[in-house]
């Protein structure tokens, strides 16, 4: 059975377009420039991996990891991500989910990145363990005043996913199929671009919805029917995660946030 969900409209940003591709698949610590640069600095397929919670429209990652607009407790897990690109190698990562804290990881030596949001301290933390050093990042003041660290974000078919937008149109296209040993709902997400002076461009999203999870644990990313790339979620494991995870190891030296102007670090 195909549902189709069509809502109210919102408002967003041309430079929302432009920069995220999709509301959700671009994550940005406070929406400010400087740390908007802190962001892209890292491996794309890393802002790519965060696909356990989709971000509603112009949410910043404070609003993604603490803005949880609807009941339903957090299964913690741990999984495997996997990043594809057509033409390119695949690229692995590493995705650690608690009540309230998410951390992502991806790359080997002097690549390996780590990025931990704690919705309970309303941070995030950038890791660069071939440096053995971090960046602290505090998120806006009023961003997330209230505590849902216990509650997960919406999903394809929730009342108030970012299928609100008028945007996009969202189908589900089927209940039942197996990702893995894990039972989903596949959604199609269908979003018509229009610049100013350009040819019109459709950009379709499969997502692949594991309920009981709170996630979606696959993704494929279409531009004018070419596909762009997929994530995916393996080797799923369900279970408390160490608090060790989404500490700073003691040895790390803390480094200032650069500011707009200054090199990558």
């Amino acid at each position: 059975m195909r549902t189709k969900l069509r809502f109210f409209p919102t408002r967003h940003s041309r430079n929302q377009d432009e920069s995220r591709g999709f509301p959700g698949h671009f994550v940005q610590d406070s929406g400010s420039t400087v740390n908007k640069g802190l962001i892209t600095r890292l491996p794309r397929a890393l802002l790519g991996a965060i696909l356990v919670f989709f971000a509603p429209m112009g949410a910043s990652a404070g609003d993604v990891a603490a803005e949880k607009m609807i009941t339903g407790e957090i299964v913690e897990f741990s999984a495997d991500t996997v990043q594809q690109i057509p033409n390119q190698d695949p690229v692995p990562g590493k995705l650690y989910v608690s009540k309230g804290k998410i951390r992502m990881e991806i790359g080997a030596g002097d690549e390996h990145r780590i990025i931990i949001f704690d919705s309970t301290a309303k941070k995030t933390l950038h890791l660069n363990p071939a440096r053995k050093e971090y960046m602290e990042v505090q998120w806006p003041t009023g961003k997330s005043d209230r505590s849902h660290a216990s509650t997960r974000q919406p999903l394809p078919g929730d009342p108030n996913h970012l299928c609100t937008s008028p945007q996009l149109e969202c189908t589900m296209l089927g209940k039942g199929e197996k990702i893995g040993d894990r039972t989903t709902e596949k959604w199609e997400i269908v979003r018509k671009i229009q610049m100013d002076g350009q040819k019109p461009r459709t950009m379709r999203f499969l997502v692949w919805v594991d309920r009981k999870l709170g996630a979606n644990v696959r993704e494929e990313r279409y531009l004018d029917g070419e596909i762009q790339g997929s994530s995916e979620f393996r080797d799923i494991k369900e279970g408390v995660q160490p608090e060790t995870l989404f500490q700073v190891p003691t040895n790390y030296q803390r480094v200032p946030v650069p500011s707009p102007q200054s090199p990558a670090h």
